[in-house]
């Protein structure tokens, strides 16, 4: 039990000390115990000036990564010795810049984290300072009623009573600040890049260089090209591999026009592909591969196109800077089919998956004029929509699409996140039911963890007469990013979301976030 439930138990106790029964009140003795009970519950337990130290500790040190960066970030600029040129320079640049970034990610990273201590610092010790003028209160009013004879004075308990209120308000101003730092704590771990790319056969010169790649294409939350578990699952690829594969996928590397195309390469690597079938793809993109503008374009759909954080007010997401195609069609929605438990679970899926992407934008003729068009790319993700429909109706049992339109079951839908985000992440997805507020708020944890690595985490809301699906793609603090499959993206508060406050996504009464597909 928490504190706050022993305390609430506490303060129940006194006030039945002075509840009548038959005419008799409770006794000053019973109200003297009870309030020994609340007295005896711990206060906030920490050390604020320990959390204060620990981040003036990560200040100092992000202040020196943050000087070092800037150096760097100069000689990768224009001071490499003049004997370096051409190819050499080049990728001497680029490692240099990948060092810097890595320097300048763990700057932020260590600031961000001082920042966070030294709140929750300040936020328990005015929880601590709360709490002990509660507790003298409290132990005035038990010597009160030790002196007292006969029934409990009323003017005693109602004093008691408010002091426990008092050490409520203390223990749950404590926990809140210790969960919320935790959670934004997580979320600054998942940032600790290089690491997840140099565990394997990665040289650790190109895992900084790819780990902190940024540009087109880039997450919402930070622009880096690759998630934390697409870095990660990767490299445990790679050390699985045979000899002729990892040196085959080495070659790839090697022979990228640009670090994006590299960083593509092994975002492919990660979303479940054979080394024969990233080589098919790099025969494709590789023409391109130093135009990181249209490999971003064509290989990871623009769900960061939108940066309103009103939920009511969702972002169109676009392509190629369009939201519609040349008939007027938004070129995502899902259309007037009952498909959304597809449709957001496909791009879902682009997100993780280039080699998908790149089929839907082109069709896998990359060079093909017009190919890539808005109206080609509409159509065939549409396509893909419906097959995927029609497969998760075939799982539940039902008559498929265009026969019926019914949406799909629990085991339709279960099936489509393995087979779809479950191969692109390496993770089984498992369906959480969510009944009631406890239960959102047990389950944002794994909400977090999942979307901090990079996992989507596909989302049943329910109104009075109908049901959706869509997906949570991504995470900034206590806000949660969640894709529409109408062609839209919108962030909502963590508390909307538990507290059934979602109708703004959809403009609609589906409030009620009724269960998830989580990764395991």
């Amino acid at each position: 039990m928490s504190k706050v439930t022993d305390l609430q138990g506490a303060q129940a106790d006194i006030e039945l000390s002075s509840v009548s029964v038959f005419g008799i009140g409770g006794t000053s003795v019973q109200l003297a115990n009870a309030i020994g009970n609340a007295l005896s519950v711990a206060g906030p337990a920490g050390s604020p000036a320990a959390i204060r130290d620990r981040a003036h500790t990560y200040g100092t040190t992000a202040a020196a990564f943050g000087t070092a960066s800037e150096d760097l970030h100069k000689v990768a600029a224009g001071r490499l010795p003049e004997a370096w040129t051409g190819s050499v320079a080049e990728c001497a640049g680029e490692a240099i810049q990948g060092v810097a970034g890595e320097l300048l990610n763990s700057r932020t990273v260590l600031g961000k984290a001082a920042g966070l201590l030294n709140t929750w610092a300040d936020d328990l010790a005015e929880a601590q300072a709360g709490d002990a003028l509660a507790v003298i209160a409290l132990q005035a009013a038990q010597q009160q009623a030790r002196a007292q004879l006969g029934p409990a004075d009323p003017a005693t308990t109602k004093a008691a009573i408010t002091a426990v209120g008092s050490r409520i308000t203390a223990a749950q101003k404590a926990e809140s600040c210790g969960t919320q730092t935790a959670s934004m704590l997580n979320q600054l771990a998942a940032a600790a890049r290089s690491e997840l790319a140099g565990q394997g056969s990665l040289d650790p010169l190109s895992a900084v260089v790819l780990a902190n790649l940024t540009g087109p294409g880039g997450q919402a939350d930070s622009g880096y090209l690759l998630t934390p578990n697409e870095l990660s699952r990767a490299t445990q690829i790679m050390g699985t591999m045979n000899g002729t594969d990892q040196a085959a996928f080495q070659q790839l590397l090697a022979g990228a026009k640009s670090p994006d195309e590299a960083a593509y390469l092994y975002k492919a690597l990660a979303a479940g592909h054979s080394v024969a079938d990233v080589q098919q793809f790099d025969a494709l993109i590789h023409g391109h591969g130093d135009d990181p503008t249209w490999l971003s374009q064509h290989l990871v759909p623009d769900l960061t196109s939108g940066t309103t954080l009103d939920s009511a007010n969702p972002s169109q997401v676009t392509y190629m800077g369009s939201a519609v195609d040349s008939k007027g069609d938004s070129i995502y929605n899902q259309g007037g089919v009952g498909d959304c438990v597809a449709a957001s679970t496909v791009i879902a899926q682009a997100k993780l998956d280039p080699v998908l992407m790149l089929s839907l934008t082109t069709g896998n003729t990359p060079d093909v004029p017009g190919a890539d068009s808005a109206d080609n790319f509409q159509q065939r993700l549409q396509k893909t929509y419906i097959s995927n429909y029609i497969q998760g109706q075939i799982t539940d049992g039902s008559m498929p699409y265009p026969f019926a339109d019914g949406g799909i079951g629990p085991k339709g839908g279960a099936m489509l996140a393995n087979q779809d985000l479950g191969t692109a992440t390496g993770s089984t997805y498992e369906y959480v039911s969510l009944g009631n507020d406890a239960d959102r708020q047990a389950a944002l944890g794994r909400i977090e963890h999942s979307v901090d690595s990079g996992q989507p985490v596909p989302i049943d809301v329910f109104g009075s007469k109908e049901g959706h699906q869509m997906a949570i793609i991504g995470r900034n603090g206590n806000l949660l990013e969640i894709y529409n499959p109408w062609g839209q993206t919108s962030w909502v508060t963590e508390d909307q979301f538990v507290h059934s406050q979602l109708g703004g996504v959809t403009g609609s009464d589906m409030n009620t976030a009724g269960g998830l597909e989580l990764p395991k």
